[in-house]
C-alpha cells in the first residue's frame, strides 16, 4: 500500500462554512516515490464568503476566484471524489490534517453528496498526520529534525519554517501544491533517518492497531500538543467513551492517585473536566502518537522509573472501584451538544446508508435537468435539502419560482445577518474583519478592493 499526500487550500478557518478552493495531491510508492500528481481548482459557491484574512495569507485573488472560467465547485468535488475512489487503498497524510484538511474534506463530500465521506480511513484507507509526527521526533530525535525557535524560545511546527530548518524550500508557502511538495520531503526525511519512527507512525495510523497497542500494554506513553508544548505522558488505559468507542480514557500515572481516591463524585468531576486535568482522551481513529515506556529517555519520564509506572498502573487497574469512578466521571464530564437546524452542522447527525449513497451515485450520474426528480428518493432528509442547494446553487435555473424564492430567503438573509446568531459568515461581519486587516498590515492586495465593493453593494442592496 502507497500513500497520499494531500493539501488544501480554503477560503477560511471555519471547517463548517468555509470550502475547499484548491486541492493538490500525490501518490506515491511505498518507498515515498512519486507516482501521480493531482491539482484541482474550484470556482467560489455564490453563498461562501472568504475570510479577509486568508485570502491576504494565500494571496488568493477574489476576481479569480469569481471567475466564470474556472471549475465550478461540483465539478472539482467530483475530480476530488475520483481521484480518492482511484487511489484507495492509502495512507493518507496530510499536515495538521487530522484537525483541519479531514474534516474541511469530509464537510465537502457530505456537501456534495460524494459519500462516503469518511473515505480517509475506511475501506483499507488509514490517515497520518505529519504535524503530529513532527513533534515527536523533533522531541525523542532531535537531531534528525530540526525546530526554529520564536521569541520565547519555544519550537515552532509550522510547516514552511519546519521545512526551511531542515535545509528543505518550502517554495510559495500556503499553495495546496507546494505544501504538499514540502510534508513529502519531510517524510521522505524522516522515514531515511527515523525508520523506527516512521513504521510507528504508519502502524498507528490504523484505528484497530491503537486499541491492539492499548490493549496489550498495562502502561505506555502518550504524545501529546497543548499549550503550546509538547507533553510525553505515561498513562495506563482505563475505559471508552460509550458513544464513541474510538475514544479511551487514559489515566496519567504520574497524577496523585490517593488525593483522586479521597474525592467526592462531584471532585473527582470537576477535577477530570479540567483542560490538564487527570485523563487523557486518546482517539484511536485520529492518529494518535503512542509508545512504549522503554522507548522513551529518562528525563522524558521526569521523576519516575519505567518499573515506578508500571507498578502504579497495576495497582490502578486492580482497583476495580476506583477505575469505575473515573471513568464514570470522564463520561460526565463530555460536553453535549444539541442538534442543529443548519444542515452543515448536521454532518454527524447519522451516517449515510447504502440506499442513500446509491441515490447519491444516481443523482450525479444525471443530466442536471433530470436530478430534481431524484431528490425525492433520498430516505435522509439532510440529503434532500443538500440536493437542493447543489441544484440552486449550480443551476438555480431548474427550481420552480417558489423554491427558489424559499431558497434565496434562506441563504441570502443569513448573509444579510436577517438571522440572529446563524453561523457562518455575513455581508457585515465580513467588511468589518476587511476593515480591521486593512488596519493591521502596511501593505494589502489590490484584488481585496473589488472583494470591499462586492460586500459593500450586498449591505446596500439589503438595506
Amino acid at each position: 500500500m502507497g500513500f497520499v499526500i494531500y493539501d488544501l487550500e480554503t477560503t477560511g478557518l471555519k471547517k463548517r462554512f468555509d470550502q475547499i478552493i484548491q486541492f493538490a495531491a500525490v501518490r506515491t510508492d511505498e518507498s515515498l516515490a512519486v507516482v501521480e500528481r493531482v491539482e484541482f481548482e474550484g470556482r467560489l459557491r455564490p453563498h461562501i464568503l472568504p475570510s479577509p484574512g486568508a485570502l491576504h495569507i494565500t494571496g488568493a485573488r477574489y476576481g479569480d476566484l469569481i471567475d466564470p472560467l474556472r471549475p465550478s465547485y461540483d465539478a472539482m468535488m467530483g475530480s476530488i471524489h475520483e481521484t480518492l475512489i482511484r487511489w484507495t487503498p492509502s495512507m493518507f497524510i496530510g499536515f495538521n490534517s487530522v484537525g483541519y484538511d479531514d474534516e474541511v474534506l469530509r464537510q465537502a463530500l457530505y456537501e456534495a453528496l460524494r459519500p462516503p465521506i469518511f473515505i480517509t480511513n475506511m475501506k483499507g484507507n488509514s490517515r497520518g498526520d505529519l504535524l503530529k509526527l513532527a513533534r515527536v521526533v523533533g522531541t525523542l530525535r532531535p537531531d534528525v529534525l530540526k525546530c526554529a525557535r520564536d521569541a520565547d524560545g519555544r519550537r515552532v511546527f509550522r510547516l514552511a519554517e519546519l521545512a526551511r530548518a531542515n535545509g528543505i524550500d518550502p517554495g510559495r508557502s500556503h499553495t495546496a501544491d507546494a505544501d504538499v511538495a514540502t510534508t513529502l520531503a519531510l517524510c521522505q526525511l524522516i522515514a531515511a533517518k527515523a525508520p523506527v519512527l516512521w513504521s510507528s507512525f504508519m502502524r498507528f495510523s490504523n484505528k484497530a492497531a491503537v486499541i491492539e497497542f492499548i490493549a496489550e500494554h498495562d502502561a505506555f506513553a502518550a504524545f501529546e500538543f497543548t499549550g503550546g508544548r509538547q507533553d510525553v505522558h505515561p498513562v495506563t488505559a482505563i475505559g471508552f467513551k460509550p458513544a464513541d468507542k474510538n475514544v479511551r480514557y487514559c489515566l496519567d500515572l504520574t497524577a496523585d492517585h490517593n488525593t483522586l481516591r479521597r474525592m467526592t463524585a462531584d471532585e473527582l468531576l470537576a477535577e477530570v473536566s479540567k483542560r490538564e486535568g487527570p485523563i487523557r482522551r486518546l482517539k484511536a481513529n485520529a492518529s494518535p502518537i503512542v509508545t512504549e515506556l522503554w522507548e522513551l529517555d529518562a528525563e522524558l519520564l521526569g521523576d519516575f522509573t519505567e518499573a515506578d509506572l508500571e507498578a502504579t498502573a497495576a495497582a490502578v487497574r486492580g482497583d476495580e472501584n476506583f477505575v469505575r469512578r473515573l471513568v464514570a466521571a470522564a463520561i460526565a464530564s463530555e460536553p453535549t451538544w444539541s442538534k442543529s437546524s443548519y444542515v452543515e452542522l448536521q454532518i454527524y447527525d447519522d451516517f449515510i446508508e447504502d440506499h442513500d449513497e446509491g441515490v447519491c451515485r444516481r443523482f450525479h450520474a444525471a443530466p442536471w435537468p433530470d436530478r430534481l426528480a431524484i431528490i425525492d428518493r433520498f430516505q435522509d432528509p439532510r440529503l434532500k435539502k443538500l440536493a437542493r442547494r447543489l441544484i440552486y446553487f449550480e443551476r438555480p435555473d431548474l427550481l420552480d419560482a417558489d423554491m427558489r424564492g424559499r431558497m434565496d430567503l434562506a441563504v441570502w438573509g443569513r448573509l444579510r445577518g436577517q438571522e440572529p446568531n446563524a453561523p457562518g459568515r455575513t455581508f457585515a461581519a465580513t467588511l468589518h474583519e476587511l476593515d480591521a486587516l486593512q488596519a493591521e498590515v502596511v501593505t494589502i492586495d489590490p484584488s481585496l478592493r473589488s472583494y470591499r465593493a462586492y460586500l459593500q453593494a450586498q449591505l446596500v442592496a439589503a438595506a
